[in-house]
């Protein structure tokens, strides 16, 4: 999904503080609580350096959301491409929170940052496996689709990068191949999801 402009009135920004070098146990920690619901797994396969190194890079731009206590609500990572796109890569708030208009505060806090770098776009990717409100919720903030996919990933539940107990909400499709390799196309330790996107990072 795309927005090519702000959209006006969205909600009452949360206060954004840019984190440029996180320590890393504790950007895991937060990365995991906020997305293993939603078996994002990316932080289990990288070392403390891979961290590092990821946000040595100034394209990449990783905030934490902030309310008026100094609560700290959630995370927002996007990345400026070279043909000044942007593309928010991680959003969520910690599960507790949802539900309580945060979310729209946190993408209003993270547009007014994305707007400021003056892009030509700034675009998303989302699945049919995310919250069952996620397209109507990105919808409100002024996100359109404009291309759909399939995809094959692999299932951090059966990698070994997600204990198997998290996303109860996702099917979780035991192998059925002892001892060889099942074909990619019929891969069982792997879910196809359809996707509102452009392309996968």
């Amino acid at each position: 999904m795309e927005a090519r402009a702000p959209q006006p009135g969205l909600a009452r920004p949360l206060a954004m503080t840019r984190i440029t070098s996180p320590d890393c146990a504790s950007y895991r920690a937060i990365f995991l609580e906020i997305g293993a619901p939603w078996l994002w797994d990316r932080v289990s396969e990288m070392s403390d350096a891979d961290i590092t190194e990821h946000f040595a890079d100034p394209r990449q731009h990783l905030y934490y959301g902030h309310d008026e206590s100094g609560a700290h609500l959630g995370m927002v990572e996007f990345f400026v491409a070279d043909n000044n796109d942007i593309e928010i890569t991680y959003f969520g708030l910690f599960p507790s929170l949802t539900g309580r208009g945060f979310g729209k505060r946190l993408m209003a806090g993270a547009l007014d940052l994305a707007w400021r770098l003056d892009p030509n776009r700034v675009w998303l990717h989302t699945s049919s496996f995310d919250h069952h409100s996620v397209i109507g919720f990105y919808s409100a903030c002024g996100f359109v689709p404009f291309a759909t996919g399939f995809e094959i990933v692999d299932d951090p539940r059966l990698k070994g990068t997600l204990p198997r107990t998290v996303a109860p909400q996702i099917p979780l499709i035991e192998p059925e191949w002892s001892g060889i390799d099942a074909p990619s196309s019929v891969n069982a330790t792997s879910y196809s999801r359809a996707t509102p996107q452009a392309a996968r990072r």
